[in-house]
C-alpha cells in the first residue's frame, strides 16, 4: 500500500473500499447552521457520498501557529489556542480586538523520517471585513496565511473526540473514498466549530484534500 506510507507506520490507516456517489448538489456560500451565527469559510458542496461530502472552498486568510512534536497533546492544543486567541483579543499591531470565527483548523502533516514526527498548524479564519488586510500578530510565533482555492473531502461526526478519535475518523474516509490517488497523502486536517462549553449538537469534520 503506497499511500500514507508514514501515516500507516504511524497509526495504521485501513485499506480503502470504493463507495458510490449518492447525487451531486451544490449549496450557497451562507454559513451553514453548524457554524453557530459565527463567520465560516465560504464553501460549496460538489458531491455528496455516502457518509461524507466533495465540499469547494474559496480563498481565505488565516491567522496560524505551529508545532512540532513525536506526540500531540492536549496542551499542546491548548497553548496553539490561546496564541491565537490573544491575536484576536488585541495581541496585534493595530490593537484590534477581532470577532471569534469557526472552525479552529488543525492540518496535521508527517514527517519524512521513520520517527514519525509530526508537523501541527493550527488556525482561525479571518473575519471577512480584514480578509484584505488582517491586522499583523506581536507574537513572533503567530502568522498569517492563506489557503488558495481548493477542494476537499469532509466527513463529520459529534461529541468531544480525542486525537484518537480523529484518526479513526481520517482512517474511516481514507476507507469510504477508496482511491488513494483521490486525495492528498501527506497532509490531512480536523475541523472543530464548538466552544468548550457546547453541550449538545457538537459538530466535527476531517478532511482530505481532494487531488485533480
Amino acid at each position: 500500500m503506497q499511500y500514507f506510507v508514514y501515516l500507516t507506520a504511524c497509526v495504521a490507516v485501513a485499506s480503502a473500499v470504493a463507495v458510490n456517489p449518492l447525487a451531486n448538489v451544490h449549496s450557497q456560500t451562507a454559513s451553514p447552521d453548524f457554524c453557530h451565527d459565527l463567520e465560516c469559510p465560504h464553501f460549496s458542496v460538489v458531491q455528496t457520498f455516502s457518509g461524507y461530502q466533495l465540499r469547494h472552498y474559496e480563498k481565505s486568510m488565516w491567522v496560524a501557529t505551529n508545532k512540532t512534536t513525536m506526540e500531540f497533546t492536549d496542551q499542546d492544543n491548548s497553548e496553539m489556542f490561546f496564541k491565537l486567541f490573544h491575536y484576536i483579543s488585541g495581541n496585534n499591531t493595530r490593537h484590534t480586538k477581532i470577532e471569534m470565527t469557526a472552525p479552529v483548523l488543525l492540518k496535521v502533516e508527517h514527517g519524512p523520517g521513520p520517527t514519525c514526527e509530526s508537523f501541527f498548524y493550527q488556525h482561525f479564519m479571518i473575519p471577512f471585513e480584514f480578509q484584505a488586510s488582517p491586522p499583523v500578530p506581536t507574537d513572533p510565533s503567530v502568522y498569517i496565511t492563506e489557503l488558495p482555492p481548493f477542494d476537499v473531502y469532509v466527513k463529520t461526526f459529534g461529541g468531544r473526540p480525542t486525537f484518537d478519535d480523529k484518526m479513526a475518523m481520517i482512517e474511516s474516509l481514507v476507507t469510504e473514498i477508496g482511491n488513494p490517488s483521490l486525495f492528498e497523502e501527506r497532509y490531512y486536517y480536523f475541523s472543530g466549530y464548538d466552544g468548550p462549553y457546547t453541550i449538545r449538537d457538537r459538530h466535527n469534520e476531517v478532511w482530505l484534500v481532494a487531488r485533480h
